[in-house]
């Protein structure tokens, strides 16, 4: 009798045009290490810039080809980055706040205090336009992807707690309101309002929502993370305190769902950005004209990142 397959998810978590660029290098090279299409996982989940990811492989985009557009080579290029981005820096945001009834739950225990902070923002006024043009351009007139499982994960306005748009349990949304729901990031862009429901950017509860795997019948989880990593220094002169803290933070969520996983039986393939990545990002992870770099040094140093990683991940 042949034996059963084991059940992968790919987890690929938010980071701005900064961990777009990072993740489709080094899922590129993740693929060539391990002979797999990432299009093969059995669940895909996606959160903010990771939702981009996610929609474009549930849609049956090779990485290969979101490669190839990173580096500019597609004539009749599927993500066009002149364009699909959108601005460095947001407009000057409404006289109004992004989610304040967050505080509410937070003082009630039932979220994170950062995550209640977040809707303290002023709520942000930067164009859709950009996303939408990508999934009309790649998911013309449907729904949703034709994945079976793609998740892209959204915070609720009203109660703080992660939901997994796609999931079956989910409320039914176009996937272009998911996707521009993932990636409304407070104080840049606006929450994204449909059937009744408010959503903002999966990132501020989770930068990954790796631990929603737990339950399910996935038995390998391979997680990009490129807001986390494990090669922080300490702070240094002339580095955004606020964007090492909060690289920080987001580290420590990692660490706790990834952890998670592995007691509940999940074996964990962990990747993030190192020293050499985190200098190429800079402290503003939104800001276009950093992409090229970001993505050709995740390129030049996936292959020892990807390696190092495996060793782990095969030894478990």
């Amino acid at each position: 009798m042949a034996e059963a397959k084991t059940k992968r998810a790919l987890v690929i978590g938010c980071g701005g045009v900064a961990g777009g660029a990072w993740s489709v290098a080094t899922l590129a090279e993740l693929e060539r290490a391990l002979g797999w299409d990432a299009r093969d996982a059995d669940v895909l989940i996606g959160t903010s810039a990771g939702a981009l990811v996610a929609a474009l492989l549930g849609a049956g985009v090779s990485v290969s080809c979101m490669a190839q557009s990173q580096r500019g080579e597609l004539a009749d290029d599927c993500w066009d980055h002149r364009i699909d981005w959108g601005n460095g820096a947001p407009p000057a945001p409404a006289l109004r706040l992004t989610a304040p009834g967050l505080v509410l739950q937070a003082l009630r225990g039932h979220i994170d205090p950062i995550t209640a902070l977040t809707g303290l923002l002023p709520r942000g006024r930067a164009d859709f336009g950009p996303m939408q043009r990508l999934i009309a351009r790649t998911v013309p007139d449907a729904d949703w992807v034709s994945h079976p499982a793609t998740w892209i994960m959204v915070v609720d306005t009203k109660t703080g707690e992660r939901v997994a748009l796609g999931r079956d349990d989910a409320p039914k949304v176009p996937l272009q309101s998911a996707v521009c729901a993932s990636y409304a990031i407070p104080g840049w862009y606006p929450p994204v309002s449909v059937k009744g429901e408010t959503y903002i950017d999966g990132g501020v509860a989770s930068p990954t929502s790796a631990d929603m795997l737990i339950g399910t019948d996935v038995r390998e989880a391979i997680v990009l993370a490129p807001m986390a990593t494990r090669e922080l220094d300490p702070p240094r002169k002339g580095r955004s305190r606020f964007a090492e803290g909060m690289r920080r933070h987001m580290t420590s969520i990692v660490n706790r769902e990834v952890r998670a996983l592995e007691r509940a039986g999940i074996r964990v393939l962990r990747l993030e950005p190192g020293a050499e990545d985190i200098a190429a990002f800079g402290d503003n992870m939104m800001n276009p004209q950093r992409r090229r770099r970001v993505f050709d040094t995740a390129a030049r140093v996936a292959p020892d990142v990807v390696a190092d990683a495996l060793l782990g991940f095969r030894d478990a």
